[in-house]
This record gives C-alpha cells, sequence and structure tokens, in this order.
C-alpha cells in the first residue's frame, strides 16, 4: 500500500484497518481527511459569503467605501440590494448548512457509499450555490428560467445543479438519521 492510502484508513489497536479510512471514520461519519476536505470548501464558501456582504454594505452606502483613516473612494457595485444580499447570506447559509451535516454525520453512520455521495452533493450544493447567487447578481431573470444572457443562464444551471446536490446530500442524511432511529445501525 502507498503510504498516503495507508495515512488515511484508521488503524485499531491491533494494526488491524477498521472502517474503509479513505471515506468513513469508526464511527461512522465522514473521515477525518474527507471531512477536512469538506470543511475547506465550507470555509471558502464562507469567506466568499462575507465578500458579499462587504459588496452588499458598499451598495447600501450607495457605492461610497470609507475606512477610517482612510480616505473614502467610490466603487461601482450592481444596483441590486436584494441580490447582493442573496449573495452574502444565502452563501453563507448553504456553508453553514454543509458545516452541520459534516458536524451530525458522526452520528449518522454511513456507509462507504453514502459518504462519497454526501461528501460530492455537498459540494456541489455549495459551489452550485455561490456560483449561481454572484451570477444572479448580473442576470436580469435571477437564474430563475433557463432564458436570456449568459449570466443568467450560469446562474439557472449551477442552482438547478445545486437542488440536485442539495436533495442528495440531505436525502443521504435523512435516510442514515431514520436508520439510526430505528436502530439498525
Amino acid at each position: 500500500m502507498s503510504a498516503d492510502l495507508t495515512a488515511d484508513m484508521n488503524m485499531n489497536a491491533n494494526g488491524d484497518v477498521t472502517g474503509d479510512g479513505r471515506w468513513v471514520s469508526d464511527t461512522g461519519g465522514l473521515s477525518g481527511r474527507a471531512g477536512g476536505r469538506l470543511m475547506v470548501h465550507a470555509f471558502i464558501g464562507m469567506f466568499l459569503g462575507f465578500i458579499g456582504g462587504f459588496v452588499w454594505l458598499i451598495q447600501l452606502a450607495e457605492g461610497v467605501l470609507h475606512i477610517l483613516p482612510l480616505p473614502s473612494f467610490e466603487i461601482d457595485v450592481p444596483d441590486e440590494t436584494e441580490l447582493l444580499r442573496n449573495a452574502h447570506t444565502g452563501t453563507i447559509m448553504n456553508a453553514v448548512y454543509v458545516m452541520v451535516m459534516l458536524a451530525l454525520s458522526q452520528r449518522l453512520r454511513f456507509s462507504e457509499r453514502q459518504a462519497r455521495w454526501f461528501f460530492w452533493g455537498s459540494v456541489v450544493m455549495l459551489w452550485g450555490n455561490i456560483i449561481g447567487y454572484s451570477a444572479a447578481v448580473y442576470a436580469p431573470e435571477r437564474g430563475l428560467q433557463p432564458v436570456g444572457d449568459w449570466p443568467n443562464l450560469l446562474s439557472y444551471g449551477t442552482f438547478y445543479a445545486a437542488v440536485v446536490g442539495a436533495s442528495i446530500a440531505t436525502g443521504i442524511c435523512l435516510s442514515s438519521a431514520i436508520s439510526v432511529a430505528k436502530g439498525r445501525r
């Protein structure tokens, strides 16, 4: 075995591999490496949501950025208050949702297959919403219909992908929670 793969595996006191190591921990949640990677995606999403909040604040201040003691200067931002707010709050809420599902994954006892699908569903949901909310600011149709120019089509397509990812990740969590509640796992 490669050192990289061995590092991903969980070993018990006898040196036997437990779980599959790459995707699932001994407790049934995401492994440390898979969970860490998902946290990186979530924290990048959180950071981008904060950037969206700064842009929203600049728009609320009528395009003026003034941080004392620096002089104020004007920044041209789209005049879409609601969409800028959505780019801020929507992105942060999706990042928090992924973090909560990840934290609860330790109690859900995923199979290796469920862990893989949960991971990728969460990543698609997170990035679909990040790109969708950002592109919707420049789309007159707000990404709600597959018509119009490229920002709208980009927003629509990524929102659609995000819905699929959210359905997969949430469905796996719900299914696992029901199994745990019934004592099957």
